[in-house]
């Protein structure tokens, strides 16, 4: 069963930034970190800033050598909100979610399982 249910946000930057990052395992850390997995369920983007913005969420996958798989990339209107997962998705330890775009809002929905 789940341990944990999150909902993150953060805005980005102008250039990639993660935004959020599967915890790595650490027994000797306290409290200990264990072994976590998290599901993602939502990625929503929102632009507030008062112009279009190019805005690009892509995944990290740290296991496939250092693998960036896009996720979204296109210009996102003043005002403008867009869901980007359109199916959930699963992360592994040192896995990341990345943006790109200035003052660009995101909010992540993520269940993180240990």
């Amino acid at each position: 069963m789940a341990d944990l249910f999150i909902s993150r946000s953060a805005t980005g930057t102008g250039s990639a930034a993660a935004v959020y990052t599967v915890p790595t395992a650490d027994q000797n850390s306290q409290p200990p970190v264990l072994p976590t997995t998290s599901l993602v369920k939502s990625i929503r983007l929102s632009n507030q800033t008062g112009g279009a913005v190019t805005t690009t969420v892509s995944f990290f996958d740290n296991s496939a050598s250092d693998k960036e798989i896009p996720l979204y990339k296109d210009s996102l209107a003043d005002g403008a909100e867009q869901e980007v997962l359109t199916q959930p998705i699963v992360m592994e330890k040192a896995d990341a979610i990345k943006v790109t775009g200035l003052n660009i809002t995101i909010l992540i929905s993520l269940m993180e399982i240990t």
